[in-house]
């Protein structure tokens, strides 16, 4: 509970940090949004290629459900952030001499903070950042496969959490494109960049995680968007 809390107060922080005052907050576009996709955690079992081992990383489905604030900074440049919660899942197997050993399902969920900076191109909007995230559940299961055998009936299987740390960093990357006035759809990706395995309970093997998803998008506030202000227009003035 006390990451929780010190993962919102960083948040607070850094957009308070940015924008502050009546004028500036008026000025904010909120957003829902949601997504589907892939997700997977990338790891390195270290297979002792001399004998004939090797790893599998597999992706697994993953989702993505929150929302976005966005300011408008000077011409089609714009700042965002938001928060989202993220469900990243991934699956790894090792092999031996072409008989799988063991595999690990891992599920996750994620609190997820954005930092990013977009650029619209008519109906595009093209976004670039990182982002700050802490895990709020998981779990993963454990299958070890008897060697001798080499039928794929699991020997034994354990269930348990997978003691990660307590954040998560990444940079991610957002395309998105106006279907609507006040609708995107589009594609966001993520690349986390920090191994988030404690290695305290002796699993030493990296973690990292990616995610990309399809997305759809929906704009709440404001209900309508403000029109370009017109060119004040100059009345001429008599000859003297």
């Amino acid at each position: 509970m006390h990451r929780i809390t010190a993962f919102f107060c960083h948040a607070a922080i850094l957009v308070g940090s940015v924008f502050s005052g009546q004028e500036a907050i008026a000025q904010w576009e909120v957003r829902v949004l949601a997504g589907g996709g892939a997700g997977q955690m990338r790891t390195d079992l270290n297979p002792t290629t001399s004998r004939g081992d090797y790893q599998v990383v597999d992706s697994r489905f993953s989702w993505l459900l929150g929302g976005s604030a966005t300011h408008k900074l000077s011409g089609p440049l714009s700042f965002s952030t938001g928060l989202y919660w993220s469900f990243i899942a991934g699956h790894d197997e090792y092999w031996s001499r072409d008989v799988k050993t063991s595999a690990v399902d891992r599920q996750v969920h994620y609190l997820c903070l954005p930092m990013m900076v977009h650029v619209d191109f008519g109906r595009f909007r093209f976004g670039a950042g990182y982002q700050l995230a802490t895990p709020l559940m998981e779990s993963g299961t454990f299958y070890a496969y008897p060697y001798a055998n080499g039928l794929g009936e699991y020997g034994t299987v354990e269930t348990k959490e997978l003691n990660l740390k307590p954040t998560d960093f990444g940079v991610v990357g957002e395309l998105g494109f106006r279907i609507a006035d006040r609708m995107e759809v589009g594609a966001r990706y993520y690349y986390g960049l920090q191994n988030v395995k404690d290695p305290r309970d002796g699993y030493t093997s990296p973690l990292m995680n990616e995610q990309l998803v399809l997305t759809i998008s929906y704009r709440i506030l404001p209900k309508r968007k403000a029109k370009a202000e017109e060119a004040p227009v100059q009345e001429p003035v008599p000859a003297q």
